[in-house]
């Protein structure tokens, strides 16, 4: 009669059993993607805030009203409109750079005009017409004789400060501060928040860091990490691809020898 150990059996099954058990125990631990919209909107894009990329719910902003408030980050550059304490749409901006530094604080929209120029900021030009300043500052830059002064267009003109800090058409870089204190816009969502907005209701806080609703912090701490990790394989990839070529080319002059 021949006999069998059950022994490899048990051994096996327990394995399996052990496996199983390490799958789920990872699943389990895997956090669960984002449900809502705008966070899915910052997951999704590993270079956030640093992008170009706009965020809009249709819905949101079909409700949205001149008591809908905006927030802007310097931190991140960025604004945002809230929509029943909901991010309705996220753009990029561009604000003041190191000695014309957009002011934090909590304002209201003062003045607005559609096609507006700047008093203060633009171009010198010549009595014959040729730019001989580029970037004048009417205050501390002179006009030659015979020549003028034309402010810089800032279209959808909503000023907030009494200084004339405001929000209007600009040209925006990820990421970059570009102006003299100014919120540089996109068109598109300056003509968007132009229509939105109303003097002496609509209210504008300027930030360092994100505001205390912001929704995404989890998704922007993850992205960190993600692009940390990345970072960090393809620093390694660089250095194995480094050591790699140097043994080449240690044998091949080795067999030359």
């Amino acid at each position: 009669m021949k006999t069998h150990s059950l022994l490899p059996t048990l051994c096996l099954g327990l394995a399996a059993l052990l496996g199983l058990s390490s799958c789920s125990s990872v699943q389990e631990n895997k956090p669960a993607p984002p449900q809502d919209k705008y966070q899915r909107f910052v997951h999704d894009r590993l270079k956030y805030p640093k992008t170009m990329e706009y965020y809009e719910n249709s819905e949101l902003l079909k409700k949205a009203t001149a008591q809908s408030p905006i927030y802007i980050c310097l931190d991140q550059q960025r604004g945002r409109l809230y929509v029943d304490g909901q991010v309705a749409a996220d753009w990029p901006v561009s604000t003041g750079v190191e000695g014309h530094l957009t002011p934090t604080g909590k304002y209201k929209v003062r003045f607005k005009q559609e096609s507006y120029r700047s008093g203060r900021y633009g171009k010198i030009y010549d009595q014959e017409g040729k730019i001989v300043n580029g970037n004048a500052d009417i205050l501390n830059d002179e006009v030659p004789e015979g020549g003028k002064f034309v402010g810089s267009s800032m279209p959808y003109w909503q000023r907030l400060t009494a200084d004339g800090v405001g929000m209007h058409t600009g040209r925006v870089v990820a990421g970059k501060r570009l102006s003299h204190g100014c919120i540089r816009t996109p068109n598109y969502m300056a003509r968007k928040l132009y229509g939105i907005t109303k003097t002496g209701i609509t209210s504008v806080s300027i930030t360092q860091a994100p505001e205390a609703i912001y929704p995404a912090h989890q998704q922007l701490a993850d992205n960190a990490k993600r692009k940390a990790e990345a970072e960090a394989a393809e620093a390694r990839r660089k250095a194995e691809k480094k050591t790699d070529t140097g043994s080449s080319a240690g044998a091949t002059v080795s067999r030359r020898s």
